[in-house]
């Protein structure tokens, strides 16, 4: 009778291993639908192939980003922080892309895609592992982190290359500790360990790991024990050594703390929130944005923030209830939890309460808890679980598909981000848009429209005074930078951008003092010696602005009207092989820059040299044909060489030319 009831329980255990891998007995399924998750996947990035650059971060991780322009400084990728924090393996993944393709932004894109679908993969293996070879849950797993709508911000921003990278490693050193737990060889540890290293060289969310660890042991029953704690020990250390790396590059670079302007009545709910937030929009991805600021400062908290709490402590009841019976529940949230934690502003850091790029990695601990429960009720039903999973995600590829489209451009990125959910920032952000393709109107439009949601910002202020003094509206561009000024006196920006209209005004003691204040707050505010040097130069001051346009110049090297300018006051102190040097200088930045030829003729008329000085001059006309200075210097070369006719000539084209603004 006891052998009886041994094989009677055993039956149980074989009806329930055949579907997972029966997938209707079709030869290698898991293949297939390994293709077919990889294949939707890369349909819903298709708009990312001919996506732009946008001004959000990219600016700094490549167009302004000089580190990745050369390999000649090798080190300088692992002790150069990028916004306060260091990813050399980001930064040398960048700088490759760079020598491919430049500022062509295909590679880029390209590269990103590759990474997402290799992760997909990745993730489908690590899975297929953890379940012990359940492919449903794998399969399934792996599609909706290929195509969930959250993960597009990651994959189709290029400035999150870091997360593809980073999840990267990040699964290889999942999936080699789980050989590890199998075999207990030491090969397996050692590539788990520089597997994690890459992750952590990639992006600084990676310190998780070890606490991952801990959940997988935990999953796979391995005790909790001494020797279990002293292996992660190495791991723990360099976690700790990038938390202290992050943590002083972040003060260093200045990041956003704003726990002084919200009280601590609201931030406790704050990472609630998020936790809650997060699961959410797994199940409801729609209206979806780049930016989802705090809750109003002046306004009360919404109810989903109260009742956020609630939402947790069901989730640790539900884990505590089912520890030993369900791991599954226990693991899916915990997966969750950890990779989540760095970013659930228990310390406030920037501006957004919730990001979807956070959800790159976390969302594999909820999706296998999802998908293992789905298995469980239709375990009998495999045709129907497959059937809800192939609807779901091709539901999701079109979601995706379509936010990836918004990521066209930055343009395209705010409109869609007002669009689903109107910020101050988006607002803000989409001015500046408008304000760089030359549209004022319509950024001040924009710029207002930001304000009425957020008045404490200092850099639309700022912004709507650099419009003001481009429009010529000097009173109106001063009172703007003291707006700024009055959120943040020390702002260096607006105490440059006010000194500049009162030196344009003639007010040069005010224009000095907003100057000099600037620099001696930042001895290395490059455009500010430009100002001051222009400021000098309006007060004839010849000396000291070439003092400062030569510290401006040291500052920023590839500038070619600031070594045109520098010319000008060498010309005005007939210092005229020096103006040669100059303008030959801003040539070399800038062969097509009109104004140094000009300037080198302008410095044989001085020399009396005048057929040289025709030679430069003519240069300058076949490239503007329209400059009154050009024009008039060609008149009086000409006229020195006693060619009267054509001085007259260009003297007459000079006084034909409608008059500058």
């Amino acid at each position: 009778m006891k052998k009886n009831k041994q094989q009677n329980d055993a039956k149980p255990v074989i009806q329930i291993d055949v579907p997972k891998r029966s997938v209707f007995a079709i030869p290698n399924a898991g293949f297939w639908l390994v293709c077919i998750a990889l294949a939707l996947t890369f349909i819903a990035y298709i708009p990312s192939l001919t996506a732009d650059f946008v001004n959000w971060d990219d600016n700094d991780y490549v167009m302004n980003n000089k580190m990745i322009r050369s390999f000649s400084d090798f080190s300088k990728f692992f002790i150069t922080p990028v916004q306060g924090n260091y990813h050399p393996i980001t930064m040398l993944s960048l700088a490759i892309n760079y020598a491919i393709s430049g500022y062509d932004p295909f590679s880029y894109h390209l590269f990103n895609i590759l990474f997402h679908l290799i992760n997909v993969y990745l993730v489908y293996k690590f899975i297929l592992k953890l379940s012990g070879g359940t492919i449903f849950i794998a399969f399934a797993t792996a599609l909706f982190f290929g195509v969930h709508p959250m993960h597009v911000e990651s994959v189709a921003w290029v400035t999150e290359r870091k997360d593809v990278l980073y999840t990267l490693f990040f699964i290889l050193g999942l999936s080699s500790y789980l050989n590890y737990l199998d075999t207990n060889k030491q090969a397996d540890y050692f590539k788990t360990f520089i597997w994690f290293l890459l992750s952590l060289a990639s992006k600084p969310a990676a310190l998780v790991f070890p606490a991952i660890l801990f959940v997988l042991d935990y999953y796979k029953d391995r005790p909790l024990n001494l020797n279990a704690i002293k292996q992660k020990v190495p791991f723990i250390i360099f976690s700790g050594i990038m938390v202290y790396l992050t943590l002083h590059s972040q003060t260093t670079a200045g990041a956003t703390d704003t726990k002084n302007t919200i009280e601590l009545s609201k931030r406790i709910f704050f990472p609630f929130y998020g936790y809650m937030m997060y699961i959410f929009k797994m199940f409801w991805p729609l209206k979806l944005s780049a930016f989802y600021p705090f809750s109003p400062i002046n306004e009360a908290l919404s109810k989903s923030y109260l009742l956020s709490p609630f939402l947790f402590a069901a989730s640790v009841y539900l884990c505590l209830k089912t520890f030993k019976k369900y791991k599954e529940i226990t693991f899916g949230f915990s997966f969750y939890l950890f990779n989540l934690v760095l970013v659930l502003q228990f310390f406030l850091v920037g501006s957004a309460i919730i990001s979807e790029r956070y959800t790159y990695v976390p969302y594999i601990g909820l999706f296998y808890l999802l998908f293992w429960y789905i298995n469980k009720i239709l375990k009998m039903k495999e045709l129907n679980a497959y059937i809800l999973v192939m609807c779901l995600g091709v539901i999701c590829t079109f979601l995706s598909f379509r936010q990836a489209a918004v990521w066209k451009n930055t343009r395209a990125l705010w409109e869609g981000a007002i669009k689903s959910f109107p910020t101050a920032k988006a607002y803000s952000n989409l001015a500046y848009v408008y304000q760089q393709e030359g549209l004022q109107e319509k950024a001040l439009s924009a710029y207002e429209k930001s304000l009425k949601l957020n008045v404490i910002d200092k850099e639309v202020f700022y912004n709507r005074g650099v419009i003001y003094f481009n429009m010529n509206k000097d009173s109106q561009a001063i009172l703007e930078y003291n707006q700024a000024l009055a959120l943040d006196p020390s702002y260096l920006n607006a105490l440059n951008g006010r000194g500049s209209v009162y030196a344009k005004l003639g007010r040069s003691e005010l224009a000095m003092a907003d100057l000099n204040k600037s620099l001696e707050l930042n001895p290395k505010f490059d455009v500010a010696y430009k100002n001051r040097a222009s400021a000098y130069f309006l007060l004839k001051e010849f000396d000291l602005a070439i003092m400062d346009y030569k510290k401006y110049l040291e500052l920023q090297k590839n500038d070619a009207e600031g070594y045109s300018n520098l010319a000008v006051c060498y010309l005005n102190k007939r210092l005229n092989q020096e103006a040669i040097d100059a303008s030959f200088q801003a040539l070399k930045v800038d062969s097509t820059f009109a104004k140094a030829w000009t300037n080198i003729g302008g410095a044989y008329i001085n020399l009396k040299q005048y057929q040289n000085a025709i030679v430069y001059l003519d240069k300058a006309f076949l490239r503007d044909s329209t400059n009154d200075e050009n024009l008039k210097f060609l008149s009086l070369a000409y006229l020195n060489l006693g060619d009267t006719a054509k001085a007259m000539s260009f003297f007459e084209i000079a006084q034909r030319n409608p008059p500058k603004k």
